[in-house]
């Protein structure tokens, strides 16, 4: 009985041997694999934004009047699509068109002034021209005249002189004498009165002259005075013009309505009041903002994902991309970062079958990789900020 009962203790401390070696073993097996998985092992440290939205490449244009006045038409619908240039919003501006009006007429009057002022310039100078030519054939005529003269008297009074001597001889009576003589008198008056008539003629013809061109010149600073007046009524007419464009509205860029405010006919909009935006048809992105804490460590192409407000990402999942911009100053606290989203480009293109609804505007949390380190790092960095004063 004794020596059975030893064996029985006997084989209950070898299980028990057995027990504790086999606990050792899992225990160091369970420390060795924990170990390891603190060495190798990849924990990503993930920066979280205070907000974030989905915007296009380019910023949305709002649309806004840049004058005062009440709505003669509208066409703004929401989500529609607009063409560069398409008139959305048509202010009143009759009042500007009826001064427009008013203004065109003077100018129409105006060129018809003109018109006939030109008519008038050119006769006159056709007039000056066809005087000037009959004036030097007036002043040859009356030249040759006086040389004709002139040759006359020279004559006579050859003639004169001639039968004044043949008298002295006595071989010519005194009566043919005084004949040439007198002859000879009146052949020089007759010279000198052709003479004067040469000078008469050129004083009359250029007193005439002077006058026409002092008419030419009248007519001409009466033309360049109708040709100033046209040049601001031309002006006030290109200034109407663009008062009255001020008060059409139209789409500065191709794209679709957004943020449209409900408007009638005869409602009044003031100066600036934003009616609708202008979405362009550019790749979305996503633009979150960090605490300059936060951003410290976020840098172009580290992977990114966005989870939206009001979609589960376990049912519609997340919107991934990469890092494309970091920007370098703060704004209202917060440090704005871009990131691309073109490696989705296809999931979210129509027809794919994405359950993400992505458009414009939507918001939601951007998370940012900024480093896969291990976890014993982690463990550290931690124990060191905690002992860090």
């Amino acid at each position: 009985m004794p020596i059975a009962f030893s064996r029985s203790l006997r084989a209950l401390a070898a299980e028990s041997a057995r027990g504790t070696v086999l606990g050792v073993a899992l225990a160091v097996g369970f420390l060795a694999a924990w170990a390891a998985w603190l060495v190798l092992a990849r924990v990503s440290l993930i920066a979280t934004s205070e907000e974030a939205r989905l915007e296009v490449a380019r910023a949305a244009v709002p649309l806004a009047p840049v004058v005062d006045g009440r709505v003669l038409s509208v066409s703004l619908a929401l989500g529609r699509r607009v063409d560069a240039g398409e008139l959305l919003l048509e202010l009143d501006s009759r009042g500007l068109q009826l001064a427009r009006a008013e203004v065109d007429a003077e100018r129409q009057g105006l060129l018809t002034e003109l018109g006939a002022l030109a008519g008038e310039h050119a006769a006159l100078a056709a007039a000056i021209e066809a005087f000037e030519a009959g004036g030097r054939t007036r002043q040859s005529e009356a030249s040759a005249s006086a040389q004709e003269a002139r040759v006359a008297a020279a004559f006579a009074r050859t003639m004169a002189e001639r039968s004044e001597s043949l008298r002295g001889l006595g071989v010519e009576s005194s009566e043919a004498a005084e004949l040439l003589q007198a002859r000879e008198r009146g052949s020089a008056a007759v010279a000198t009165i052709r003479r004067l008539q040469v000078a008469r003629t050129r004083a009359e013809l250029g007193e005439r002259l002077a006058t026409m061109r002092i008419d030419l010149a009248r007519t001409s600073r009466a033309e360049a005075e109708l040709q100033r007046e046209l040049a601001a009524k031309i002006a006030a007419i290109a200034t109407l013009d663009h008062q009255i464009d001020q008060h059409s509205l139209r789409a500065p860029i191709a794209g679709r309505l957004g943020g449209v405010v409900p408007l009638q006919p005869g409602a009044v909009l003031a100066r600036g009041a934003v009616v609708a935006v202008v979405i362009p048809d550019d790749p979305l992105r996503i633009v979150g903002r960090f605490t300059p804490a936060g951003v410290g460590r976020i840098r172009p192409g580290q992977p990114a994902r966005m989870r939206l407000d009001g979609f589960p990402w376990a049912e519609f999942g997340s919107l991934h991309g990469r890092v494309a911009a970091v920007a370098s100053e703060a704004e209202d606290g917060l440090v704005r970062v871009e990131c691309d989203m073109s490696e989705q480009a296809d999931q979210m293109s129509p027809g794919t079958g994405s359950k993400i609804p992505v458009e414009h505007g939507l918001t939601g949390v951007l998370e940012i990789e900024v480093e896969a380190v291990s976890p014993a790092a982690l463990l550290l960095r931690t124990i060191g900020q905690a002992l860090a004063p």
